[in-house]
């Protein structure tokens, strides 16, 4: 969860969604009503990031995402993807590799992020992991490489693969209690589950692992609003 936290009970801080602390955005004063009115509120003394000191046109403030579920994948149905991340996720001192989609859709634009340890190792498009452990690279042909140029190589195949879901409708969500399997326009299928042998083993270990111990595929789904992040 964020650092120096205001002791003081904040309606959504703590959360414990999952493994989702908060849903936090640094936003400037001159948008507070903007936020507000999205239910966010100021919440004071929290720094989300080490080392970052706010400016003084800035504040945090904390809202409450929604599970997939609650929002209704219905919803989503004729959103069409702008982007993509695997960046989400924060507790402090690094990033927990939360994935999200950025869509956009009636509902304005909203991101779709699942929200579990390194994502993309359990993240499926059309049939392809999209990251792994450099050491598995041959077993398990990802999206996204890590190659003899390293920064070079990942960010070409961080670029193709956003080529690729760029513009995709999503047509239909299939939300199960341990899967979830987004059917995308262009015949592209993203899929996620518990448990799979398609998915790679840990870097450490060389085992594989659940995608989550606890909980359901709803749980670890959120939908957040652009700009803003989540803490662990």
């Amino acid at each position: 969860m964020g650092l120096f936290r205001k002791k003081k009970k904040h309606p959504y801080y703590g959360l414990n969604i999952g493994l989702v602390g908060e849903n936090f955005v640094i936003a400037d004063k001159a948008d507070l009503p903007l936020w507000e009115s999205r239910g966010f509120q100021v919440i004071r003394h929290y720094m989300p990031y080490a080392g970052y000191w706010l400016k003084p046109s800035e504040t945090v403030m904390l809202g409450k995402p929604m599970k997939i579920s609650e929002f209704g994948t219905e919803q989503f149905i004729g959103s069409r993807i702008l982007d993509y991340n695997l960046c989400f996720g924060t507790y402090g001192m690094g990033g927990a590799g939360f994935f999200g989609l950025k869509l956009e859709g009636e509902f304005g634009i909203r991101w779709l992020v699942y929200c579990i340890w390194s994502a993309g190792e359990h993240v499926l498009i059309d049939d392809r992991i999209i990251e792994c452990h450099p050491a598995f690279l041959e077993t398990y042909h990802p999206w996204l490489v890590w190659g003899n140029n390293m920064d070079e190589e990942y960010e070409q195949t961080y670029q193709n693969l956003k080529s690729l879901l760029s513009g995709l409708e999503i047509l239909n969500i299939d939300l199960q209690e341990h899967a979830l399997k987004i059917q995308l326009s262009g015949n592209h299928i993203l899929e996620t589950y518990q448990k799979s042998d398609k998915f790679p083993e840990q870097g450490g270990t060389r085992k594989k692992r659940l995608s989550y111990k606890t909980g359901t595929m709803s749980d670890c789904w959120l939908v957040i609003y652009d700009n803003t992040d989540l803490t662990v």
